[in-house]
């Protein structure tokens, strides 16, 4: 009898540790796949992002073509002559006496 007891204890023990490695290899591999996951969406972030960052700066180098095609010379001169305006020949001074300040 003590040897079937004996067998029986060893059975349950290998049972008991077989239960013990499933449930950790099945822990294991949850975390496993949650890690992996967790990678797979941070890449698919990092990658919108990459795009999203590529839109702008395409945008960015517009709006500089633009900025630098309105601070032209001939498009200012262009707006001057739609305003009418003439340009200065001769500048004159206006030369104001000390006396002629106002004082408190």
């Amino acid at each position: 009898m003590g040897r079937l007891d004996y067998k029986a204890s060893l059975l349950k023990r290998i049972k008991f540790i077989n239960l013990f490695l499933f449930v950790l290899i099945i822990v294991g591999v949850a975390a496993y796949l949650n890690g992996i996951n967790g990678l797979i969406v941070k890449g698919f972030s990092l990658d919108e992002s990459k795009k999203q960052l590529e839109l702008l700066a395409n945008e960015n180098n517009q709006i500089e073509s633009k900025k630098i095609a309105l601070e032209s010379y001939g498009d200012i001169e262009q707006k001057l002559n739609d305003l009418h305006m003439v340009p200065v020949d001769k500048i004159e001074y206006v030369v104001v006496n000390d006396g002629a300040i106002a004082r408190k």
